[in-house]
């Protein structure tokens, strides 16, 4: 039969027994080790010499209970972690220790106080490890609740913005297909949530627009790039068509691929009507709908740009002679009709790539794109005198006119604008004076005339 002094030095913890005095009985072998005190210097003497030090108070207290009114108890390591001046390996500081310390009675009836000792220094280490990645793994939980919570907001806030900005919000899959669309897209494009959601963003441009804005479109998804398009865009409730805009892009995940696109959609009708019509006054004649100066300039210069040795095109000066008068003696409106019909006129004689200005008052401009000689210059002029000598009715009678027209020829009369312009201006004005001097004698004749058949009149 194992004896116990034995089984004490086989167990893995530490053994101490004592007597009712406090006197060491027992100091096994794992004591030995960690106490580095042996067994004959610890037995027979108090815990304090036997450890080498004066154990802490409570342990004292501890042991007289069990003693004295056979009382157990247990020391936790995480009130009293070090009690016992306990090494591991020749270390310096001292092992983390569970203490158990019980009563025990002999045969005779005798009370003795078992203390065991326990190293959970690895525990101890672990538990504290375990304590820190709770505590991490609660600080992540609270900010991943915080982000979620503030993601909350944000998607609440997000919504709320989409709903009162006065543009249209739309987001699409990669084959542009709608995924979500705010309140104000909704009402510009005139479609119901349901009827929206599913179908391709660009349906709702207008017939006209539709193969255009598609092009753009295609180039948004095979290029990545971002796109902004004006388009006329058909209101599918009230049948209205009118201008819109689009700003649009990718959306892209953490690795740069593209998952969708997202879209801005404005209203931007009015504006764009108010830059066509003020680019339609900037370029062309409010009355007679030809060019006014500034385009026809551009277009005599590139015709000066490309013009080569062998090719040769006309400037012409059309002034309408006594236009004053129509306007004293019929009013301005009737003015108006008169030019017109002249503009009008002017535009039928001449060809589709013959250019033709409005000058102001008065008076044209037409720059002949290409002719062959003098006589096909002259038929063209003989056109155009013809065409406005033509009666014109202006609704209480009707008006006839003749014109003046100048004539410059490239490069033979000017090699630059200014020297073409001047010198058809002279021309015209020169024969607007032969016209006057015509027209002078032609009413001196006249009045001629008149008083000789009055005169036989009265002779008769």
């Amino acid at each position: 039969m194992i004896s116990a002094p034995y089984l004490a030095d086989a167990v893995s913890c530490g053994l101490v027994l004592l007597d009712c005095q406090g006197r060491v009985l027992l100091w096994n072998k794992w004591m030995v080790q960690y106490s580095a005190r042996n067994a004959d210097e610890a037995l027979g003497v108090s815990l304090d010499e036997a450890c080498g030090v004066r154990i802490e108070q409570r342990i004292h207290m501890a042991i007289r209970e069990a003693l004295d009114f056979g009382l157990a108890s247990l020391l936790s390591h995480v009130l009293h972690p070090s009690p016992f001046p306990l090494f591991s390996g020749g270390g310096t500081e001292r092992i983390k220790q569970a203490i158990t310390i019980n009563p025990v009675l002999t045969n005779s009836g005798e009370r003795r106080c078992l203390i065991q000792i326990n190293d959970v220094t690895t525990m101890a280490a672990r538990e504290k490890l375990l304590r820190e990645q709770t505590r991490q793994l609660r600080e992540e939980v609270d900010k991943l609740t915080e982000m979620q919570e503030q993601l909350r907001c944000n998607e609440s806030r997000f919504r709320e913005l989409t709903r009162q900005v006065p543009v249209g919000i739309f987001e699409t899959d990669l084959e542009g297909c709608i995924v979500f669309s705010n309140e104000r897209c909704q009402a510009i494009t005139g479609f119901e949530p349901e009827e929206y959601m599913g179908q391709p963003w660009h349906s709702i441009a207008a017939i006209e627009d539709r193969d255009r804005v598609n092009v753009d479109w295609q180039k948004l998804r095979n290029q990545g790039e971002r796109i902004q398009i004006e388009f006329r865009c058909a209101n599918k409730s009230s049948m209205r068509k009118f201008w819109v805009s689009t700003d649009s892009m990718p959306v892209r995940n953490k690795a740069g691929v593209v998952i969708g696109f997202i879209g801005t959609l404005t209203d931007i009708h009015d504006a764009k009507e108010d830059a066509l019509r003020n680019a339609q006054q900037a370029t062309f004649d409010t009355l007679t709908g030809l060019y006014n100066r500034t385009p026809f300039n551009e277009r005599l210069m590139n015709a000066l740009s490309n013009a080569g040795e062998s090719h040769q095109f006309a400037l012409m000066f059309i002034d309408l002679d006594d236009f004053k008068q129509i306007n004293d003696k019929y009013g301005h409106e009737s003015g108006d009709i008169v030019l017109k019909t002249t503009a009008r006129r002017l535009r039928q004689t001449l060809r589709a790539d013959d250019t033709v200005a409005r000058f102001g008052g008065d008076e044209f401009v037409v720059m002949l794109a290409e002719f062959r000689s003098d006589k096909d210059l002259q038929v063209i002029v003989s056109k155009i005198e013809r065409g406005i000598s033509q009666p014109i009715n202006i609704g209480i009678c009707h008006v006839h006119l003749k014109c003046s027209i100048g004539t410059a020829v490239y490069p033979q009369d000017g090699c630059d604008i200014t020297s073409l312009m001047r010198h058809s201006d002279q021309r015209m004005y020169d024969i607007k004076r032969i016209h006057h001097s015509t027209d002078h004698e032609e009413n001196v004749n006249l009045k001629q005339k008149t008083k000789k058949k009055v005169d036989a009149g009265a002779f008769m």
